[in-house]
């Protein structure tokens, strides 16, 4: 596959430094933007990101230099960094101060990332790390969101919600990826609201929606099923009201109570006097 010439530039850098990690004896894995690339994201435009041992971060840093690179001062105390030209190289050690372990990158896979193998991170360890990466200056969910929905069936959501599960940041993001549809609350791990909560939020949606506006809807949660009952004017409009409850609320099983009343009498005038 062809790429532009940035991005190639990019590759070109990554199959050059995970040669020499190879050459001498490294261990190391495919990290950040480009592993979520080579499990079907869209490529990285910045940088090349790989993960190596606390214990291996000089070394590493050194084998890029006998390679050519430019070893380069970093500010951050979790990573190490070269420069292959302009472009930069990160070595990642201790991402959000979680040292990275021979566990990890035991569980990195061996994928074809523009005709060279090299081990990529688990998706489900990627996914933590980024989640683990929000805090109250970074907090950015755009790049993390298009990673989430590429790499969803890859994932095991509920160790990600359980091993995020002190950062407010990812929480929000589980939510998040929970109301847009991209996991269901089962496959993150996350319990559900209060059913009052859940049932509130609803009413509310199926009043405020322009495809409804209905006032009149009887939400009831019970578990993981919703049952929605009242009164609508026609099929159309129950079939509305049935579509933004699935939209809004996608990781419930929604149920059909509703009843279709046609008001086809004449319309009688009501004088006051």
């Amino acid at each position: 596959m062809e790429h532009e010439p940035q991005i190639q530039d990019l590759l070109t850098t990554l199959k050059r430094v995970a040669g020499a990690f190879k050459a001498d004896g490294v261990p190391f894995a495919l990290s950040g933007g480009f592993a979520a690339f080579a499990r079907g994201a869209p490529p990285s435009r910045h940088d090349v990101d790989f993960a190596v041992l606390p214990e291996d971060a000089e070394r590493a840093l050194e084998v890029l230099a006998k390679a050519g690179l430019r070893p380069t001062d970093a500010v951050e105390d979790w990573l190490v960094k070269a420069y292959d030209g302009e472009i930069l190289v990160d070595l990642i050690h201790s991402p959000a101060d979680v040292p990275i372990t021979s566990a990890m990158l035991d569980r990195a896979t061996l994928l074809k990332v523009n005709s060279v193998h090299v081990p990529v991170l688990d998706a489900t360890d990627l996914m933590i790390m980024r989640l683990r990466a929000f805090t109250e200056h970074e907090c950015d969910f755009s790049g993390p969101l298009v990673t989430a929905r590429a790499l969803r069936e890859q994932v095991d959501w509920a160790r990600v919600c359980v091993e995020t599960g002190g950062s407010p940041y990812a929480r929000a993001f589980l939510v998040l990826l929970s109301r847009l549809g991209v996991i269901s609350g089962k496959e993150s791990g996350m319990p559900h609201e209060p059913p009052q909560y859940v049932a509130g939020h609803l009413q509310q949606a199926l009043a405020e929606d322009p495809r409804t506006a209905e006032q009149g809807i009887r939400v009831r949660v019970v578990e993981d099923d919703i049952y929605l009952s009242g009164q609508v004017t026609c099929s159309r409009r129950r079939d509305r009201v049935l579509e933004v409850a699935r939209e809004r609320m996608p990781e419930y099983r929604v149920h059909d109570e509703l009843s279709v009343v046609r008001f086809d009498g004449p319309v009688r005038e009501e004088r006051l006097t």
